[in-house]
């Protein structure tokens, strides 16, 4: 049986319709130029917005910060995540939210107590498979942001993930 191209499900063969997501399901034998993404979608249109920016917030990075040493910085934008570091020199590593696969979030007491965390990003990019946010304010909400903005990028590039036991 096909599957659908925007939402990964199963549909009966000669469907016009997806019965998860009502996207068209146009023939699979049309060749991939000819297919039109799903209604309300546009993949490799869309520019570039920062969603959301912060530095790390420990009680040396704020000491650091008082005295304009905390030169770190972190960006989530719709298409990549991006930590610029450097007082002199800068360091920029950046990912791509296609390549991203999980994400988890770790909280010692001080940090609790400080209300901050660190978020490590694991992702399919060679040259940093796991990128840590560190000391970072309101943890669990930037988690979130992530979240959907990778969300948000894979179904405008028509992503979906199956799995098969």
């Amino acid at each position: 049986m096909p599957y659908c191209t925007a939402c990964g499900a199963e549909y009966k063969q000669g469907a016009k319709f997806c019965g998860e997501c009502g996207a068209g399901t146009e023939d699979n034998n049309a060749p991939a130029a000819a297919r039109r993404p799903a209604a309300g979608r546009v993949s490799g249109t869309s520019t570039e917005t920062e969603l959301w920016q912060g530095k790390p917030a420990g009680i040396s990075d704020r000491l650091k910060g008082l005295i304009g040493l905390n030169n770190t910085r972190y960006t989530i934008t719709t298409q990549r995540i991006m930590v610029k570091s450097g007082l002199i020199g800068k360091d920029v590593e950046e990912i791509e939210l296609l390549r991203v696969n999980d994400f988890s979030v770790t909280q010692s007491i001080p940090d609790r107590i400080l209300g901050i965390g660190t978020l490590t990003i694991l992702s399919d990019d060679a040259s940093s498979p796991q990128l840590p946010f560190r000391k970072i304010r309101k943890v669990q909400t930037v988690k979130d942001v992530l979240r959907q903005a990778v969300r948000n990028e894979k179904v405008a590039n028509n992503i979906s993930y199956r799995e098969q036991i």
